[in-house]
């Protein structure tokens, strides 16, 4: 069925660090959006013209949750289809690799693994290629706003505040300033900035 292409929008992030060879210079971000639960990813499969209803789709992908983790937290990597493989890596603990083979008698790994991380390896056979290049073929890009943090004070505690202007107002300015025409609309709105996506109730 027909499906609208919703666009994935990117900002710009100037780079602020002194001294860096890049300062200055703007790099593009992407404009991330409201994490789906899975009961809304269920919801969407199904307005998609899935066979089954929401809560069957909904409890598939709850075993999905459980199985697949416990799968991989015994060294087995799971496929998911043209999706990609999600995997296990070790991360080794700070000065603890094995020096040499005498020391890995009666040795217990928990001593040099810090941690294992669940991977995700998105597919790369030419019929399904999710890796970088082709991933961004499937996608809509635009260009939406300049993007800037800073720490401010709240109520004597430390925040993160994330600016947003659109680029086309910044574009304006510039060109008002620089004898190229006039300010043109737009606005600069500001909101709170977390350290990643934020879940959808």
């Amino acid at each position: 069925m027909a499906t609208q292409k919703i666009a994935m929008g990117i900002n710009l992030r100037q780079n602020k660090i002194e001294g860096s060879t890049a300062y200055g210079k703007y790099y593009p971000e992407v404009d991330t959006q409201k994490t789906l639960s899975l009961r809304g990813f269920a919801q969407h499969m199904t307005d998609h013209g899935s066979l089954y209803g929401r809560a069957i789709v909904e409890g598939v992908l709850l075993q999905i949750t459980e199985c697949l983790p416990e799968l991989v937290a015994q060294g087995v990597p799971v496929q998911l289809g043209s999706l990609g493989t999600f995997y296990p890596t070790a991360e080794v603990k700070k000065d603890a690799a094995v020096l040499n083979v005498g020391a890995m008698d009666g040795l217990n790994p928990n001593d040099i693994v810090k941690a294992i991380h669940i991977r995700f390896l998105p597919d790369s056979t030419k019929l399904d290629n999710l890796c970088g290049p082709k991933f961004k073929d499937a996608c809509t890009l635009e260009l939406r706003n300049i993007i800037s943090t800073q720490k401010v004070l709240v109520n004597g505690k430390e925040k993160n505040v994330t600016t947003l202007k659109p680029i086309a107002t910044a574009v304006a300015e510039w060109k008002a300033q620089n004898g190229e025409g006039s300010i043109t609309g737009g606005s600069t709105g500001g909101s709170d900035s977390g350290d990643g996506p934020t879940n959808e109730p």
